[in-house]
């Protein structure tokens, strides 16, 4: 029996900017994750769901419209839990009504500026490479958060 042939290897690839396999120096920036501005590929389309969501909390006034949801804490216990009025508070927030969104959820509209602070310093921190000191990244924090959530659905109902 004849041996089959040998194939010559396959050449070595060629190093060029911002691979990996690149010694020349530090890669920095996006180049370094592989990928489109060094995002996660669940990012983009989860942002347009969050803009669809957005574009629908604008136009229509969660109370009574069907495709929003319901509590299901409040429809079982007759108790507002720390996220009932939400979608409500965020309805008036994209309407300019800021003293109204604090009288649905004063929880939520007090959490979004941290959360927004929160949501651009990892993303930012991403992608530089650095990282950035935000609220949800220091671990005493999630106490006070769990801590006052709690305590806020507590004295909601009061």
């Amino acid at each position: 029996m004849k041996a089959p042939p040998v194939l010559p290897p396959d050449p070595a690839p060629v190093a060029g900017p911002g691979d990996p396999t690149d010694s020349s120096g530090p890669i920095t920036g996006p180049a370094r994750h592989g990928r489109f501005l060094g995002m996660a590929p669940w990012i983009a389309p989860v942002a347009l769901a969050g803009l669809g969501v957005m574009g629908l909390l604008w136009h229509f006034e969660p109370r009574g419209q069907f495709f929003f949801p319901r509590c299901t804490f409040l429809q079982v216990t007759g108790l507002q839990c720390p996220g009932c009025g939400g979608l409500r508070a965020t309805h008036a927030l994209l309407h300019g009504h800021l003293a109204e969104a604090w009288r649905l959820n004063a929880m939520w509209v007090a959490a979004l500026p941290l959360g927004a602070w929160s949501a651009g310093a990892i993303a930012l921190g991403h992608w530089t490479g650095r990282r950035i000191p935000h609220p949800l990244g220091w671990r005493r924090a999630w106490i006070a958060i769990t801590a006052a959530i709690l305590g806020f659905g507590l004295l909601r109902n009061l």
